[in-house]
């Protein structure tokens, strides 16, 4: 009796067991639907921007800073875009730490072509903590005109109306955060595509997916709008030097304000250029290390989010309970993973805001193929390696990342660990 009775209670589990990963399974397919959906009907047409149409005296007024360090590729482009904006009231603070640093130069003349915009450079950081770029934007921070603001990275380029559809978004009652979705075009190299699918495809539903779902804070720095008065209750901006990942700390100091966060329908587009393998490799092992500690459950979480784990998940869990051999499951799997993916990554490049020449121009379905595949090969050895370490180098600062989230620079001299290098 004892036996059946064990064999019966194993058995219990096992089925227990298959249908917990045939409902994750379904989950994952659900959101995955979930972020096409949002992706289809929010970036194929774009409303009209009502704050755009405001006059001067009646619209909030916005100040938006730019950190630089170095030329970024499109540099000129990215903070042109700035200048343009379709909107009556807003100042360009550009912030960058050396007087030596050659993005002055491009800066200055923008500044004179531009004559008639709001814009002063700022030149100079504030050592508040550990991380750079919050240097290097506390004076500006301090120093803005106005109470919205507006913090654009130097390798974004936005689309005129985004200052004016993002006020629009941030006057919703409630809402205490807008931020845009990353997006990336233009890669030189068969890295950089791997990098490009990445952002385009499987970040970019699952960011849609979860900030659609909105129960809890999920922010990239790369183009954020919020107001200084909110902050300030917090602590203000400086109070975030000593974390890596600030952006993902302010958008979580704000959401406990009882703030919540929108997206327009406007993407922070980012020109990629030549990456090496080894550098899209350091990309996204560091984006694990920096999140480990920061958002741990969803870390932690991650690999079975994954077309490569989540398949093989759904397939054993439909061949034990619906007896669906496990190859013919995985091949319908990642072929509707794939076509999903497509959709989304060709409506995502199609509207980006950077007009060049190749900003705009999906891969050929041969090489989005070999890139797709690449990067879904890639994610489970990165993310294991990421996991195991804790070094990381941004901006030629090699730094270890602590359990509280802040880090620590570190010597090269000192350092034996593998370290992943990788630009912001």
């Amino acid at each position: 009796m004892e036996v059946e009775s064990s064999l019966v209670s194993m058995k219990t589990i096992l089925l227990v067991l298959n249908y917990t990963l045939v409902v994750w399974y379904c989950f994952m397919v659900a959101l995955s639907l979930f972020g096409q959906y949002i992706g289809q009907s929010r970036y194929r047409h774009k409303p009209e921007a009502k704050s755009s149409k405001l006059p001067f005296a009646e619209a909030e007024g916005v100040s938006i800073i730019r950190p630089l360090k170095g030329v970024d590729l499109e540099l000129e482009a990215n903070l042109r875009s700035s200048f343009i904006q379709n909107y009556p009231k807003f100042e360009i603070i550009f912030s960058v730490a050396s007087p030596e640093d050659p993005a002055i130069a491009i800066v200055d003349s923008l500044m004179q072509e531009f004559h008639n915009v709001d814009s002063r450079l700022i030149i100079g950081d504030h050592q508040v903590g550990i991380n750079p770029k919050i240097n290097n934007m506390v004076e500006s921070y301090r120093t803005a005109k106005y109470n919205i603001i507006w913090v654009l990275d130097s390798n974004v380029h936005v689309d005129k109306d985004t200052l004016g559809r993002s006020v629009d978004q941030l006057m919703l009652p409630g809402i205490g955060l807008v931020h845009h979705l990353p997006i990336a075009v233009q890669p030189a190299t068969y890295a950089a595509e791997i990098e490009q699918i990445f952002l385009d495809t499987n970040h970019a539903k699952m960011y849609l997916a979860i900030n659609g779902v909105g129960i809890a804070s999920c922010v990239m720095g790369k183009s954020n709008l919020y107001r200084r008065s909110d902050l300030d209750k917090v602590g203000g901006l400086e109070k975030f030097g000593k974390y890596m990942a600030e952006d993902n700390i302010i958008g979580e100091a704000l959401w406990h304000q009882g703030l919540r966060h929108r997206m327009s329908s406007d993407t922070a587009c980012q020109a990629l250029g030549p990456i090496s393998l080894k550098g899209y490799c350091a990309r996204r092992a560091r984006w694990v290390r920096l999140r480990k500690y920061i958002v741990t459950a969803a870390t932690l979480v991650e690999p079975f989010t994954e077309s490569v784990v989540c398949g093989i998940m759904g397939a054993v869990g439909a061949r034990n309970i619906f007896q669906i051999p496990i190859s013919t499951f995985f091949c319908v799997h990642w072929t509707w993973w794939f076509v999903n993916d497509c959709l989304l990554y060709r409506t995502l490049v199609s509207s980006s805001s950077l007009h060049t020449l190749d900003a705009q121009k999906p891969l050929k379905i041969w090489r989005f193929l070999r890139a797709w595949v690449s990067r879904e090969v890639l994610a489970l050895p990165l993310y294991l390696y990421a996991m195991a370490g804790t070094k990381i180098s941004w901006r030629d600062q090699e730094y270890k990342c602590i359990s509280d989230g802040t880090a620590i620079a570190v010597s090269k001299e000192l350092d034996t660990q593998p370290l992943l290098t990788a630009t912001a």
